[in-house]
């Protein structure tokens, strides 16, 4: 048919376009071929586990790709970025296969600035070219002069600037001890044990207002555990300060549950029912219409309404137990259920009015000093993108409201990633019993441990993931200088129309 005119392709996290998984020749053709580890664990979840995802795949060739007059390569999603640097500014090579696009003559590359956040152009700019040296472009540089250097703020040098790619910042803005003492004044000033404002206290180098104190705050939690799992020292701290905390469960997660914790729970009502001659007829009915569905389930079909309904209820009183763990009443626990969720499937409809609309009501009820929302895109399911475009757009429609005026929002990671150190605007210190804590209030979403439905390609449980990060994050801050701290939560604000950082 005299050839292909455009080729449309992705990249897989092996580098893989199409299904020609690292080591395919770049002259291979058309053919059957056996899917990497990695590429057969990140489709688990469109197969629901990992043990139903074929082993092998048929994939056009490298060969017959690099002859189609022109590629178009889509990529989306920070889990992409490292293999995006790789494909761009690596060398060619059938280790990382989409490398081979850098020898095609008409090859157009498009990216979301998550996906495209590792390359050079867009995370060490100066490297590259001349940049503005603002106060964001100055603090990037610092940060990564001293981990490149594994030197403090306060050590570095004129000759580490202008040895290392940084010598148009000392020119403009130097000497070196000048810049040092700025950054290292910022990076401290971003630390705070009082993430609500520390009531009569000078606030102007906080990240947080004094007042009002106490706060009204309202933490967005995409599933029922990203809450504490992410940002549960803060969660702590914020109750133990005596600020009024509301905690909204944006999705039921009921897909996250596996089909034999349903079972176990819907066997509980069936004989508790009859242990107490509570009319346990329709418990039982709908025990074996599951069993019966269970039974002839294949891999990606949808659970009936029933089995849905209980599993939302597991997360949902794991959620609430995690909730009175940490000091909520049910009167500040909120179970949202937004629609775009309910598919029963691991994709999931776009955002849509009634999910907007539900956030808006929320707000305007509990009217909030503080608003605390996912901003961790890195999800590779989807679902915190949603959850926070629909808190985005609420915030955008309550931006005339009374409240609006003296509230501040704050995006957390944590589960998939975590903020770089020259964006974090606010970072708390948690303390080791505060950790231990943490870790008690995760443990309550026990259908979430030690067996998932979707683990990833981290075979860490989410504390561990988490516990890993925030400690992480405390040794880099150690590194540049501050104090010695267990771990830390970071944030950043977000000023919807000011500072869009997503």
């Amino acid at each position: 048919m005299g050839g292909i005119d455009i080729q449309l392709v992705g990249v897989g996290r092996t580098g893989h376009i199409g299904y020609n998984e690292p080591g395919s020749s770049k002259e291979s053709r058309t053919r059957l071929v056996t899917l990497d580890k990695i590429t057969r664990i990140d489709a688990a979840s469109i197969f629901f586990e990992e043990k139903n995802v074929p082993r092998n795949g048929i994939t056009m060739g490298l060969g017959t790709l690099l002859e189609a007059r022109k590629v178009i390569l889509m990529s989306f999603g920070a889990g992409k970025a490292p293999v995006i640097r790789r494909m761009v500014e690596g060398e060619v090579t059938d280790a990382v296969p989409a490398s081979f696009l850098q020898i095609h003559p008409n090859t157009v590359v498009y990216l979301d600035k998550a996906s495209s956040s590792e390359l050079t152009r867009f995370r060490n700019p100066w490297l590259v070219g001349s940049v503005d040296w603002d106060n964001r472009m100055t603090r990037s540089g610092v940060v990564w002069l001293c981990q490149k250097l594994d030197k403090p703020i306060l050590k570095l040098t004129d000759e580490d600037y202008t040895e290392n790619g940084l010598g148009e910042l000392v020119t403009e803005r130097g000497p070196a001890y000048n810049i040092n003492i700025k950054i290292f004044n910022e990076v401290q000033h971003t630390i705070t044990g009082w993430p609500g404002g520390k009531p009569n206290a000078d606030d102007s180098n906080r990240p947080e207002r004094a007042k009002p104190f106490p706060k009204r705050v309202v933490v967005f939690s995409p599933h029922p555990d990203d809450d504490v799992i992410s940002m549960g020292g803060t969660f702590l701290r914020l109750i133990d300060q005596g600020h009024e905390v509301h905690v909204a469960y944006q999705t039921s997660g009921n897909i996250a549950v596996l089909d034999e914790d349903a079972v176990r729970f819907a066997d509980f009502v069936r004989v508790y029912a009859k242990e107490f001659d509570l009319k346990g007829e329709k418990a039982e009915k709908i025990f074996r219409r599951i069993r019966e569905f269970l039974h002839t389930k294949k891999p990606g079909d949808v659970d009936i309404p029933e089995l849905r309904q209980i599993k939302g209820l597991v997360r949902q009183a794991e959620a609430r137990a995690a909730a009175h763990f940490c000091g909520l009443s049910d009167e500040q626990i909120h179970f949202m259920n937004l629609p775009f969720y309910e598919t029963g499937q691991v994709e999931k409809m776009p955002l849509s009015e009634e999910d907007v609309r539900i956030t808006k009501e929320l707000l305007d009820r509990i009217r909030p000093h503080q608003i605390y929302a996912a901003g961790d895109l890195a999800d590779p399911h989807g679902t915190h993108k949603v959850c926070l475009d629909a808190v985005m757009e609420a915030v955008r429609r309550s931006m005339d409201e009374k409240w609006y005026r003296d509230c501040y929002v704050w995006l957390y990671r944590g589960a998939w990633h975590e903020w770089d150190i020259d964006q974090i605007e606010m970072a708390v210190p948690i303390s080791p019993d505060e950790l231990h804590r943490k870790r008690r209030a995760i443990f309550k979403h026990q259908s979430q441990k030690d067996n998932v439905a979707f683990p990833g390609n981290d075979k860490r449980e989410f504390w561990q993931r988490a516990e890993d990060r925030n400690r992480g994050t405390a040794e880099l801050y150690d590194k540049l200088g501050m104090a010695e701290y267990e771990a830390i939560e970071a944030f950043v604000r977000w000023i919807p129309g000011v500072k869009e950082i997503i």
